[in-house]
């Protein structure tokens, strides 16, 4: 609490130094100009940015086929980072079940995001019968 009182304090002393009610107002001015500024740059360097699965999201095999990853893409601040993508899986092609691919990315733009593919084995798909 003492704190929150020293600060406005700080802050009420601040303005009655400003001599210039306008100066206060430009500065006002500049700081939204820049935070507008700054938002549509980076919106304008981010437009294409992207971090997607390549192909299929889910595979549908059969017990014993393999698959082949496709991999995923990655496109940050217009700059393709694809090789920083590490895929993890744990999947058993001998054994029924629904398994996944999880991507990601080492980025700044994408830290903490992961995309997965789904991987479905079953023992045999419909109409191979």
């Amino acid at each position: 609490m003492a704190n929150r009182k020293s600060t406005k304090k700080k802050i009420e002393k601040a303005v009655k130094k400003v001599k210039h009610p306008y100066l206060m107002l430009l500065f006002l001015v500049i700081f939204v100009g820049g935070c507008a500024g700054g938002y549509f740059l980076a919106n304008h360097f981010t437009r294409n940015d992207t971090f997607e699965v390549i192909g299929e999201k889910t595979i549908t095999l059969e017990l014993g086929q393999t698959y082949e990853d496709e991999g995923a893409i990655a496109i940050s601040f217009g700059k393709d980072v694809s090789s920083k993508i590490v895929a993890e899986n744990n999947i058993d092609f001998t054994t029924a079940g629904q398994y996944y691919i999880k991507y990601t990315v080492e980025d700044i733009r994408y830290s903490g995001i992961s995309r997965y593919r789904t991987i479905i084995i079953v023992e045999e798909v419909a109409g191979n019968e």
